[in-house]
């Protein structure tokens, strides 16, 4: 992940459970009332009711003045406006009310600077300005932020490690950080962000069971995590039941379509896409419209629909707000579309606007690169073709659909060793998700005796699927020495997921019992 990309995901909770009186109004505020007309507007806010959230802000503002909760969560709709809108104002806007934050939270400090409350208000802020500025293109001012951001968060929680609320923050902020890449981590080093990938997906977890006003951001942030440590089962019932509680958020249902595509269940996720154009259609601010354009996209793709998917993604790339969002797969997903529509002039234009990444973190990003640059010589070929419709199809669990269409391949005469091994590839890995071991055993043995001149990875990747299967049929010691040779090979794409791989296999393999 780039330096502004921990900037532009890394979001700050919006909240803290407050019950306490502040100096300046003790005696004099109902503080059960401010604690009530706060979650309401933190549930006007989720639900996209903008004007409500802003009245019902004001509201707690004037109630407590001394107390950062409406001044913070105040700002909080101009941040949300200006990174929707883009609105120059908003911007404007926003930095101009955070400052009252700021303001708010120094006062209560020099008070008392062991005020954890204040400093997580304090932190919070200083995270959103971080994140602002990422969006406006200020990155040092992103940078100087977001570092005092994390610093107020993390002596907040070192001074009430049970104030769930404030490990909200703190936990982004470390998992996040842990998942940058080494290439990176130097920087982070330099401005004092340390990463812990396990503490901080803990601190968010207790957040979104124990915590108040941040229980529902910990909740969407902890699904997303999940999802990215391949626990789907674990991710999707807690985004059911954000979407459940707040119907009107277009983000919540959007993201839904998403994981269901990548997780295969296209049909799911059309749905839910659609569900998505359509809240947004009714709402006065459309929350996540680019994302939807591109999860339309990426199911049409899915569906082999080649026509809708160029729609969709020329649709996302128009509205992105910057190009710097914009991932090589979703070009080369779009150059391929726009070529398979037969429009070979459009998709030449879009391969050239993959962009040149050499990181082994970012393997997929780079190898795309890779195959855009390829593809500028040489038009997808009908082989390739049908191994980009198996693809989809086995993507898709149609599996008697993608055998034939990889069969198809395979019967040609002189059909490369390249793509006799992509073919040979997404036989192994279907009949792995059918069970069919001694299918797979066949077929892996066969993928793993070519000698491919481009794609040498494939050899790697099939030894790992070879490995696999193996243990699934009882023959360990096999298994083993099919992993090990995954660590005989060097240069190649994808390497250093495929090692790991290998590695805790074999680790498992040697585990006692």
């Amino acid at each position: 992940m780039a330096m502004k990309g921990i900037f532009r995901h890394i979001v700050i909770a919006s909240g803290l459970l407050l019950l306490r009186p502040s100096p300046s109004a003790a005696g004099e505020t109902d503080w059960g009332l401010v604690h009530a007309a706060t979650m309401r507007g933190i549930d006007r806010l989720y639900n996209m009711k903008i004007d409500e959230a802003t009245a019902t802000f004001d509201s707690v503002r004037r109630m407590a003045p001394g107390d950062p909760r409406g001044y913070f969560f105040g700002s909080m709709v101009h941040f949300w406006l200006y990174t929707l809108t883009r609105d120059e104002k908003e911007y404007r806007t926003f930095l101009e009310k955070s400052d009252d934050v700021i303001t708010v939270c120094e006062n209560l400090l020099n008070a008392s600077d062991t005020d954890a409350v204040s400093l997580f208000y304090l932190g919070g802020i200083y995270g959103y300005r971080g994140l602002a500025h990422q969006a406006h293109n200020s990155m040092f001012k992103a940078v100087t932020e977001g570092r005092k951001g994390y610093l107020s968060l993390k002596e907040a929680v070192k001074l009430k490690p049970d104030l769930y609320d404030a490990q909200m923050g703190f936990g982004l902020f470390t998992y996040l950080v842990a998942k940058v890449p080494k290439s990176l981590s130097w920087i982070l080093s330099i401005v004092g962000f340390t990463g812990d990938a396990e503490g901080g997906l803990a601190m968010v977890r207790r957040a979104a069971e124990h915590g108040l006003y941040t229980r529902t951001e910990a909740r969407f942030y902890l699904s997303q995590f999940l999802f990215a440590e391949q626990k789907s089962e674990e991710a999707l019932p807690i985004l059911d039941t954000l979407i459940a509680a707040y119907p009107d958020n277009a983000l919540f249902v959007i993201t839904y379509a998403s994981w269901e595509s990548r997780l295969g269940n296209t049909d799911a996720a059309l749905r839910a896409a659609r569900r998505a154009v359509g809240i947004n259609a009714r709402s006065r601010v459309r929350y996540g419209e680019e994302f939807e354009y591109s999860t339309l996209g990426a199911i049409y793709y899915a569906m082999n629909d080649f026509a809708n998917a160029r729609i969709n993604l020329e649709e996302y790339v128009r509205r992105a707000a910057s190009e710097d969002y914009i991932t090589n797969w979703t070009y080369y997903r779009l150059a391929v579309a726009q070529e398979m529509c037969g429009d070979r002039a459009a998709a030449l234009g879009t391969y050239r606007r993959l962009k040149h990444v050499d990181e082994r973190d970012r393997a997929n990003e780079s190898y795309l690169y890779r195959t855009a640059a390829r593809r500028l010589q040489e038009p997808i070929s009908a082989t390739e073709s049908l191994l980009l419709r198996g693809g989809n199809d086995a993507g898709r669990k149609s599996y008697d659909s993608a055998e034939a269409l990889y069969r198809n391949v395979l019967d040609m005469k002189g059909t490369p060793a390249d793509l006799r091994g992509r073919a040979l590839l997404g036989l192994q890995q279907l009949y792995m998700a059918r069970e069919d071991y001694a299918s797979a055993l066949r077929t892996g043995e066969e993928l793993t005796a070519l000698q491919p001149e481009t794609e040498k990875w494939l050899i790697p990747q099939g030894l790992l699927g070879l490995g696999t299967t193996l243990m699934k049929l009882g023959r360990m010691s096999d298994a083993r020495a099919a992993f090990n040779r995954v660590l005989t090979f060097d240069d190649y794409d994808f390497q250093k997921s495929t090692e790991e791989k290998a590695r805790k296999e074999i680790t498992k393999l040697q585990a006692p019992g």
